[in-house]
């Protein structure tokens, strides 16, 4: 079993590299891409390595070094490059709730400290501190997942 170590190249790692950069393209959120970057570069590291050292890099510290490299990489790419780490002048982009604080609107109907509203084509589930009648300015204040607070506005 250990026979097939004893031959491990520089090929190996860039094909083990490869293939890893192919699973991620087919979807995995950046969870190999540490690991590949780490494959490729200990191959281009046994590759340098065969031709200094006389019979190069032996299987153990190419796992070994293979391993440390790939969780620095991972570290790395978790740390620095994740898309959900970085700023965006959009925050609220894909948050509808969001993108509805501080709206002002005129109520349509009456409501009593909670009830539905409708706001462009959609229906919103609304509380308020105080009892809400047609014809009330008010202001959303504040969301969460489905339910928008209003404010009543003084005017």
């Amino acid at each position: 079993m250990w026979t097939w170590f004893e031959q491990l190249s520089q090929w190996h790692w860039f094909i083990f590299g490869l293939l890893l950069l192919i699973g991620e393209a087919l979807g995995a959120s950046g969870f190999l891409l540490g690991t590949a970057i780490a494959s490729l570069l200990m191959g281009v590291i046994v590759w340098i390595t065969s031709s200094a050292i006389d019979g190069g890099m032996g299987w153990q510290a190419q796992v070994l070094f293979g391993a440390f490299l790939s969780v620095i990489f991972s570290i790395l790419y978790w740390r620095f490059f994740r898309a959900d780490q970085q700023a965006t002048d959009r925050p609220e982009l894909n948050q509808r709730t969001a993108q509805l604080v501080g709206r002002k609107l005129v109520m349509e109907n009456d409501i009593q400290f909670e009830g539905r509203i409708q706001i462009g084509d959609t229906f919103w589930k609304v509380v308020a501190e105080v009892p809400l009648i047609e014809g009330d300015h008010v202001e959303v204040i504040s969301a969460d997942a489905t339910t928008l607070t209003l404010k009543k506005l003084a005017l």
